[in-house]
This record gives C-alpha cells, structure tokens and sequence, in this order.
C-alpha cells in the first residue's frame, strides 16, 4: 500500500510503468505520449490506489483559482487523454473507474510504487506566487497539452530569484504574469477521426500564425518552422527552445457532425505552465470568423495595445466562399512548392477557388504564386505566359485587398524576375509595404535579402536574413542565403558552415554554391566530386548550374577544350531560367581564368544587366584577377561601383 502521506515517484501496473521523476510513461519498456495535466491526474489516484479522488480535490490541486480554464472540460479531457494512453475505457475499465457526480478511482492493483517524502502534486498547475518556483520547479514532465488547438501566448521576464515581471497588458485577475515578447503557433492536432481532414486542421494552423503575426509588439514565428513539429515527440520546453520562443499556443481540432469543436491554450514555455484556455464550436463554414475570435482572444491576453485600426483588422473576418475556402486550403501544402507535381494540383484548385469567390483576395495572392514557381522553375520556356497569368492574379488580389501583406510578396516576385528588368527598387518597396503590414512576415524579409545580396548591399541583406530567422528558424531557404551573404562577402569557411544543412532548398544550387566556395578555398577536388555526386543523380542539369561550375573548375585547372565545351552546355542549359544570371557569371570567371578578357567581361556584363550587380563580389573575386588591369575592366567596375552607391542611397 502506498504511503497516503507522500507521493508516488514510480509504480508498476500491467504492461505500464510510470516515472514520475522523469515525467515517462512507459508500456512493455516503450515510452508512450502523455501530456503534463492527465499526468498529474494519474499522480493523484496512484496516491490513493482503491479510493475515491473528488472532482473537488482534482480542481483544488492542479487547477487553481486563478487559472483561465474550463475545469469541467480541462478534466474531462485529462481522463479521455490518460485512458487514451492506457488503452482504457469507460464501460470496461481496468485501470481508471468513473463515479459519477464523485470523482475517480484507480482500480488496478499496483506491483511496485516508490514513494516520494514530498507529495508531486502540493502546487498548483499554474505557480505564479514566487518566480524561484517557476524557474527550478525539478519536474520536467510538467509538460503542455492538455487538448487543445489555437490561441496565444505568455513567456518569463524575469532572472533567476527575481519576481516574476507584469503581463504586457495584464491577465484579468492574476495578481503576477509573465511577460511575453515571442510566440508561435504549434500545430493543431486532428482529433476528428478523419485523416483526410489534416488539410483542414493544418490550415487553420497558418491562419492563425498569419493572423497573429499582424502583431508588431512580439515576434510570431512562421508556420514554416512551427509545422517540424507536428507529430514530434519532443517537450514542449525543448521546442521552445529550439524556436526561441517565450510562449506558445496549441490545441486541438474535433468535430460532432457538422460543428467542429476547438480548444485552444495558451503556455508558458519555459515553465510548461497553462495560462488561459478555452472551446469555440461552429460549423465548418464559419471557420475564418472562429479564426479571427481565436486571434483576438490571444492579441488581448498577451496585452497588446489594441488600436482601432488594428482591432478592425485583426477581428474582422474576410467572407469567403466556404467551399472556396475548402479548396484554398487543399491547394496551401502545394502552392509555395515548385515541381511540376505540387503547381499543377495547386493552380488547379486555386483556380476553382477563386471562380467559385472571385472576391477571394487570399486564394488570388496564393494564386500568383503558384503561376510564378510554374514559370519560374517547371516551365522556364513558357515563363512570359506563366508571369503574365501570375501579374494578373496579383493584381486582382491587391484590388480586392489593398492591406493583403501577401499580396505584396507575390508582386515583389514577379517585379524581380527577368520579366520586368529586375525592378529592384519596385521589388524592394513591396517587400517593405508587406513588412509594414505584417512585420512578422518571415518571406518578405527573405525576399528583400535575395534581392540585397544579388546587388551587392550585403549588410542591408545581412540584417534582413537576421530578422527572417528569428522569425523561421528552421526555414532551410532562409539558412541558405546566410551561406550566400557570407559567399558574397569572401567568407569562404563560414559560408560553407552555414549552408552545410540546407541541400534540400535546392540541391543543384546549392552544389553549385558551395562548390564555388570550396574552390576559392583551394579545394577542387572537393569541389568537383561534389558536382559530380549530384550530377550523377541529376543529369539533366536543368537550368545548367552544375555545368557551369564544371567549367570554371576545368578552366582553373588549365583544361580549355574542357572548359569550352562545359560553357557552350552550360549557356545551352540556363537559357530562359531565372538564376541565368549566376551561370553567366559563372562563365565570365572560366573566361578570366582562362585569360580570355574580351569573353570574360562580355559575360560578367550580362551577369549584371540580368540582375546580378554585385560589385562587392566583382571588387574581391580572385577569379577575375586577370583583368584587374583591364581598362575595359576598370570601366565597367567604375560603372558598378556608381550604381551600387545609388542602390545603397535609395533601396
């Protein structure tokens, strides 16, 4: 029998066994998922094995009076959680028996418990009395979830042995809080017993990041790093950290035939602690009005100063069509991607949404995305039609929503592209304009920052790459153009480092990239079998990368005939493309290598007319030092360098 004057730290029942300690409970040696709440339920009735544990003594411990949360439901769904995990039920029980208007036994008999001097559950789920207990509390399994979908978020001010800081706007009735400067939106678990609703269940997800990043005072981490998580075993601390994140919101998606059920909670990262919660329910067509309700609800706990502008905008939902709605978010896992595959199924239900809600502002920005990346990467023949199409739904987006922070993306795309000249300084207002708009908008940062790096203004690109990975850290595109920042800078050794993980942005580019790191290191070896693995899987070369790499490493080499014939394949190859400009560029170098200054300033010319001026990287390449006293040279850098000086002057 258990000692009633400690706590369990370990017990044995069944095939289970359960560690307190550690917060692990384990099933034949294997570990199974349990969040922190039905963790301490289970606590509590292993404390009194065979007894009655109250509702009233479940509410006192782990949900005290000053917790924003539904008891009834938040126990409700503890107990469905822990049989759950137990494989347990109601009718049948073998381990936890329902009394009902009394409480909960546990029915099982035990085979070895540990009893700990301290009962495990003397404090309250939520602790906000002294900040020491909050910041040491030894119980790492005080984990989150205690089901749940959406909502906001709360994080700790203060240091070690400092009281706990002011909410930044208050908690109603909470006479401590906690400060919170950075949130992300984890994904919403399916718990409607349907698969094939996990489209539906993941877009609510990105629309409440995308909602709750209009918020200026915090910084909202994008969906793009929060979605790793899905499914991850890891503990709700250990993700904060990895997101560095103060707080996050999580929950649950359920349906009862036509209503949807969705609980939100808000938690405290680092201390695992429950904030607030609560349930909305509406039928499936009325989602982007719950959507807007969640994202008001969390704006106001987290404290922010709620302007009228931006009440309006954050609280009003847009009316959309809900089978338009439907099939916007089929097509979202699709529309950013760009193989042939992903933009043919998101341009074709795209394109149904937006015939079924002409109105629909969002499907139309979503829309020209999937044109752009259709012309861009899967049909570089066909790309002014594909621009075209992608010019027009961009324009209707912004007619429709002039404040669609999206919107402006996708038009800075298509303004920088071969199509429009490379419209620097247009691009770059968009991106500003979408970042006025929504300043956690993790693309837009990115985006200016490709453009930055590719016209030489590498310290306005190296403080725009900085904010998109505070705000996607994850993001393997973004961690790319880190490695190219420091490329562009002569930074050989550090670029490698920072794009050593981020081959599956796009794999060609990236060997092509690093290869010409490796290169300037004195590495061709390396360089070249580097070429080569990928070639070897790739060798169709699209868009001619590889084989303009190739060149240079043979014209460095002192192969002419080599490198000649790679050139011809490699101009053959980008002819059309968008990165065109860094084959020729890649060119002109093998020219210089070879000492062929005539060819070699011939192709550096087009590198730079074709959206790539990049005088910093002209100024120090040593490729190019054969015609560093070129007087045809010495002109054209004189006219970058001009050009550069406007750009830093004006974009």
């Amino acid at each position: 029998m258990l000692n009633p004057s400690g706590s369990v730290c370990q017990a044995r029942f069944g095939s289970f066994e359960v560690d307190f300690r550690s917060g692990e409970l384990l099933k034949n040696g294997r570990r199974v998922r349990l969040q922190d709440q039905p963790l301490q339920v289970l606590a509590m009735l292993l404390e009194q094995p065979g007894e009655v544990v109250s509702r009233e003594e479940l509410r006192q411990k782990l949900w005290p009076t000053d917790t924003f949360v539904d008891f009834d439901h938040g126990l409700n769904n503890a107990i469905n959680r822990l049989r759950d995990a137990l494989n347990d039920s109601t009718e049948a029980p073998r381990f936890i028996e329902t009394l009902p208007r009394r409480g909960y036994r546990f029915v099982a008999q035990l085979e070895g418990q540990t009893v700990a001097t301290v009962p495990l559950t003397q404090e309250p789920l939520l602790a906000t009395a002294q900040s020491a207990s909050v910041l040491t509390d030894p119980r790492p399994w005080l984990r989150r979830r205690w089901v749940a979908i959406v909502a906001s978020a709360i994080a700790l001010s203060a240091v070690l042995g400092l009281a706990v800081g002011a909410w930044k706007g208050g908690l109603v009735g909470s006479a401590h809080a906690m400060r919170v400067e950075s949130i992300a939106v984890l994904p919403l678990e399916n718990m409607t017993g349907d698969p094939a609703q996990e489209y539906l269940v993941d877009g609510m997800t990105d629309a409440l990041t995308t909602r709750l990043a209009q918020i200026s005072q915090i910084r909202v981490i994008s969906r793009t790093s929060a979605m790793r998580f899905k499914g991850a075993k890891k503990t709700l601390p250990e993700i904060a950290q990895e997101l560095h994140v103060d707080a996050v919101v999580e929950g649950s998606v359920s349906r009862a035939n036509d209503v949807m059920c969705i609980n939100a909670q808000l938690i405290y990262a680092p201390g695992d602690r429950h904030i607030w919660a609560r349930s909305y329910e509406g039928v499936q067509s009325n989602l982007p009005t719950i959507e807007s309700e969640i994202s008001s609800d969390v704006a106001r706990k987290i404290g922010v100063a709620m302007t009228p502008e931006f009440s309006r905008r954050l609280s009003m939902p847009r009316s959309v069509n809900p089978e338009a709605y439907d099939l916007y978010l089929r097509a979202e896992p699709y529309y950013g991607l760009g193989t042939p595959e992903a933009t043919d199924r998101a341009i074709r239900l795209l394109e149904k949404s937006v015939a079924i809600d002409p109105t629909f502002a969002v499907a139309y920005a979503a829309l020209a995305t999937a044109y752009r990346n259709r012309g861009f990467g899967v049909e570089p023949e066909m790309s002014d039609e594909w621009i075209e199409k992608a010019t027009v739904a961009a324009r209707e987006a912004l007619l429709l929503d002039p404040n669609l922070a999206e919107a402006y993306v996708s038009r800075g795309y298509l303004l920088w592209s071969r199509s429009n000249n490379w419209a620097h300084e247009r691009a770059v207002a968009d991106y500003r304009r979408a970042l006025s708009l929504n300043p956690n908008l993790a693309e837009a940062h990115h985006q200016l920052a490709n453009v930055y790096n590719h016209v030489g203004l590498l310290d306005k690109a190296q403080g725009e790459i900085e904010q998109a990975v505070q705000l996607d850290p994850l993001n393997t595109g973004i961690r790319f153009r880190v490695g190219i920042n420091l490329l562009y800078r002569g930074k050989y050794e550090d670029s490698l480092a920072a794009i050593r993980d981020s081959e599956k942005f796009n794999p060609p580019f990236w060997a092509f990239q690093s290869s010409f790191a490796l290169q300037h290191l004195g590495r061709p070896d390396e360089a070249q079998k580097r070429v080569d693995t990928l070639l070897a899987e790739k060798p169709e070369d699209r868009g001619g990368s590889l084989t303009a790499m190739q060149a240079l490493l043979a014209a460095e080499a002192g192969d002419t005939s080599k490198a000649e014939a790679k050139i011809r394949e490699a101009l053959a190859k980008g002819k059309g493309f968008q990165h065109f400009h860094h084959i020729a560029y890649a060119v002109a170098s093998s020219y210089a290598l070879l000492n062929r200054p005539e060819s070699a300033l011939h192709y550096l010319k087009i590198a730079a007319d074709d959206g790539f001026p990049c005088y910093p990287l002209f100024d120090h390449d040593s490729n190019l030092d054969n015609l560093r006293k070129n007087p045809q040279f010495l002109a054209f850098m004189a006219e970058q360098k001009k050009q550069w000086e406007y750009f830093q002057a004006h974009i």
